[in-house]
């Protein structure tokens, strides 16, 4: 009995020896020593921005109706841009109309030779010729278009003398509505604006100058 009890206090010992000197794990020993320590990233905001999705937003573009030369008819279709929920800027230029074409003989200063050119004229088949004794002219005609103009001149070589085309023109104020139209959205039709105008020439839509496309103030049509 005194044997086994000295058994059991020697393995008792020993076992405590044994958890105390040897079975204790190495100082700073990190549990898991395969796993990389984390680390803070500095971030660069302008790279953030850059990666970031673009925001998006409506483009449109700068179109002008026009010309216009009655005030009367340019505020009917600012009226009518106003309808449709347009913000139309009125600008206004000053532009020349074509008046048509007129032939004359220049350089006629004596009378005796204004008279010989009629009577030339006469016989050539031109009967409407006039003498201009203020200017040493004399007048053979106005036209419209060019063509007749041409054909008159012709005539008036055959009479053995020299026409003169002179393009004829007086200045006008036009008047442009320009308009910012979203991408995709179709610019009102002409007839719609222009309903009810009895205009000579029909205006049309478009592109605005650079300047005025570019953020140059305009003036609001009131």
């Amino acid at each position: 009995m005194r044997a086994l009890f000295l058994t059991l206090a020697l393995a008792n010992l020993l076992f405590f020896g044994w958890s105390y000197w040897i079975d204790k794990p190495a100082a700073g020993r990190a549990a898991h020593s395969s796993a990389a320590p984390l680390q803070l990233l500095a971030v660069n905001p302008a790279a953030a921005a850059s990666t970031a999705a673009p925001v998006s937003s409506t483009a449109a573009r700068c179109s002008s109706f026009g010309p216009l030369t009655d005030p009367a008819a340019a505020a009917v279709v600012s009226t009518a841009l106003r309808a449709r929920n347009f913000t139309p800027h009125e600008r206004s230029v000053q532009a020349d109309v074509a008046d048509g074409y007129w032939v004359y003989i220049d350089n006629l200063r004596d009378p005796d030779a204004r008279a010989r050119a009629l009577k030339r004229l006469t016989r050539a088949g031109v009967r409407d010729a006039a003498a201009l004794a203020s200017s040493g002219q004399v007048s053979v005609g106005l036209f419209n278009e060019q063509a007749g103009a041409n054909l008159r001149a012709a005539a008036v070589r055959s009479a053995g003398l020299e026409p003169v085309i002179e393009a004829r023109s007086h200045p006008v104020k036009e008047y442009w509505f320009d308009v910012e139209l979203p991408n995709g959205v179709p610019s009102p039709a002409v007839g719609s604006l222009v309903e009810g105008l009895n205009l000579a020439a029909p205006p049309a839509w478009a592109a605005c100058p650079v300047s005025t496309a570019a953020g140059s103030p305009a003036q609001p049509v009131s």
